[in-house]
């Protein structure tokens, strides 16, 4: 109760602003992170790499529905908004590496 208190007078003085800012410099890193290993994958086989790109597609459209999906109506009042990003990023990165994975094994399977 006393959160959802706190994370209310936050919101009001503008500590939104820093949470953007927060997020936008989580995703460029996450993005630098998953490119890098692209490029990685792509130098050991092209197949490979494909496999990558189709991971870094599964991550956007993980994390796009992630809100419907795992984070109960709930959670967006009772949690901060770090909690919630941290919910969704973790989602979409848990798929991002199980579809690069996947994806990696059976194009390099089918050549």
């Amino acid at each position: 109760m006393i959160l959802a208190v706190f994370n209310a007078e936050c919101e009001k003085k503008g500590f939104q602003d820093n949470m953007r800012i927060l997020t936008f410099l989580t995703f460029v890193i996450a993005m630098a992170f998953m490119v890098g290993m692209d490029i990685f994958l792509f130098s050991e086989d092209v197949l490979y790499g494909i496999g990558g790109v189709i991971g870094i597609i599964g991550f956007f459209i993980a994390y796009s529905i992630s809100g419907e999906m795992i984070i109960a109506p709930r959670d967006y009042w009772r949690l901060s908004s770090w909690e919630v990003f941290k919910k969704k990023f973790g989602y979409g990165f848990t798929t991002y590496f199980l579809v690069t994975l996947v994806a990696a094994g059976l194009l390099g399977a089918i050549c």
